[in-house]
């Protein structure tokens, strides 16, 4: 793996990790407009979290497998 190739695979790793983030706010803007508590808020938006950040990381590694 040249320095090229090192250098995009961070990016997308940065960028999955922004999107999860981004993903994770509205999901507790969302369940706090509801009237949910802010526990509970929490809560929810951990698993908007992980379950995007983790969606997004099987999506990179069929495409770098598939890329290589």
């Amino acid at each position: 793996m040249n320095v090229t190739q090192a250098a995009v695979l961070a990016l997308m790793i940065g960028l999955a990790v922004v999107f999860s983030c981004l993903v994770a706010g509205a999901a507790f803007a969302v369940a706090r407009w509801g009237g949910s508590p802010v526990s509970e808020c929490v809560s929810r938006s951990g698993k908007a979290f992980a379950t995007s950040l983790t969606v997004i990381s099987a999506v990179l590694v069929v495409v770098l497998s598939t890329v290589r």
